[in-house]
């Protein structure tokens, strides 16, 4: 699974980074994010091209405020639609510890989603028969996604009340870690990526829900935190309250190459 060998940037996640970051304009980038992917999933797409890319330098993985709850391992991890999806994807990159904590989760939905597996493989093998060489663009592995809609207006607003109780999830920490010492492994900086979001979203977000995210980023002492959720764009600029449209992904993108390749070396100014 070898990328082109100027490609040293990795954006890897849910759909606030599939949508956000267009890496047509983000220098020696590939984006590989798809919604609704649990970091399990990432991890195990993650792991797959370190193997066969050293030059790989950075890993920016999607670190939104609700990506630690409980109510997204109930949904993204064990809901029947999102497990058929990704193990039909992804089941071929899986070990043994994903597959048995899949399938003791919910059986019918994996070995559905392993049934599904064969036809996508088949047909990723068929478009790549007389490839030859790297490229930047992976079947099944996500990538940019051009948003067109306008949303805000019927946008009821973040689930994230201030008197809703914190429920954790586990196995997203747990898989979160595992893509940090992974990195770490590969000596690879794993770069925490927040992006924006709509002033009303990060205005409501659950103390407790934010305080979550910051424990959780201070507990990986290695890893860098880039938040740029409060980067502030036009309403027009957002899909929905915290999706960016293609108009904000366009401003974003070009914001963010600046910040990566403002400095000769890539120091990252505005990371911590």
């Amino acid at each position: 699974m070898s990328i082109n060998q100027d490609t040293y940037l990795v954006f890897a996640g849910n759909s606030t980074v599939e949508c956000s970051v267009d890496d047509r304009l983000i220098n020696h980038s590939i984006n590989i994010a798809q919604a609704g992917e649990a970091y399990l999933y990432s991890y195990a797409k993650i792991k797959a091209l370190l193997e066969e890319n050293p030059q790989i330098k950075n890993v920016f993985i999607s670190y939104s405020y609700a990506d630690l709850l409980l109510e997204k391992e109930m949904t993204w991890l064990l809901d029947d639609y999102f497990m058929v999806e990704k193990v039909r994807n992804y089941h071929y990159l899986l070990d043994r510890q994903e597959r048995a904590f899949l399938v003791k989760s919910n059986p019918a939905a994996y070995f559905n989603g392993v049934l599904k597996s064969v036809i996508v493989n088949f047909e990723i093998a068929a478009r790549s028969f007389g490839k030859k060489g790297a490229s930047n663009s992976i079947p099944s592995f996500g990538g940019y996604k051009r948003l067109d809609r306008d949303k805000l207006s019927e946008d009821p607003g973040p689930e994230t009340g201030k008197d809703e109780n914190v429920l954790q999830s586990k196995t997203q920490i747990k898989y979160l870690r595992l893509i940090s010492q992974l990195c770490g492994q590969h000596s690879v900086r794993l770069v925490l990526l927040n992006p924006p979001k709509h002033q009303s979203y990060n205005d409501n977000v659950n103390p407790g829900i934010r305080q979550l995210w910051l424990d959780v980023r201070n507990s990986l002492p290695s890893d860098s935190l880039l938040d740029l959720s409060g980067f502030l764009l036009p309403d027009s600029c957002f899909g929905d309250l915290s999706h960016l449209n293609y108009k904000g992904a366009m401003v974003f993108s070009h914001h963010l190459n600046e910040i990566l390749f403002s400095n000769p070396g890539g120091n990252f100014n505005e990371i911590n």
